[in-house]
């Protein structure tokens, strides 16, 4: 799992999980989405990922951001348990001011989110872009 942010707020960022090779690309910065975090998920959300997935949503949440982006193209897996837990981020998020958008690619990605009742909650947008510069639902 990865973070694009804005330049500005990354020198606040830090997100430290270990040495591990594939956890040097944890945190990349996106320049030029002032106001609005994307989230790059990795190829699998399972059960052993969800408190670090949690961890970084609610951070993500809680910056200061206007509009969150999930980015789940890359994603092959998605545990329903994590799916489910993505309406209450959503109803946390409003809470906080923030929209939580999902960009989805796959098919059992979009088949977890189905089975987990959460689907309905978010619009469906064809890329980054698209799902970054619309205007924040009120």
């Amino acid at each position: 799992m990865s973070v694009v942010t804005d330049p500005r707020r990354s020198s606040r960022l830090r997100w430290y999980r270990g040495s591990a090779a594939h956890d040097e690309a944890l945190l990349r910065v996106d320049p030029g989405r002032h106001g609005c975090w994307v989230l790059r998920a990795g190829s699998e959300l399972d059960a052993a990922r969800q408190p670090q997935f949690c961890a970084l949503l609610d951070r993500a949440v809680r910056s200061g951001a206007r509009v969150v982006v999930l980015d789940l193209r890359g994603t092959d897996f998605l545990s329903i348990r994590l799916a489910a837990l993505l309406g209450p981020a959503k109803a946390n998020a409003w809470k906080h001011g923030v929209e939580l958008r999902l960009l989805v690619g796959g098919l059992e990605v979009e088949r977890a989110l189905e089975l987990a009742g959460v689907r309905p909650l978010f619009r469906h947008y064809s890329c980054v872009d698209d799902a970054s510069d619309h205007p924040v639902d009120v």
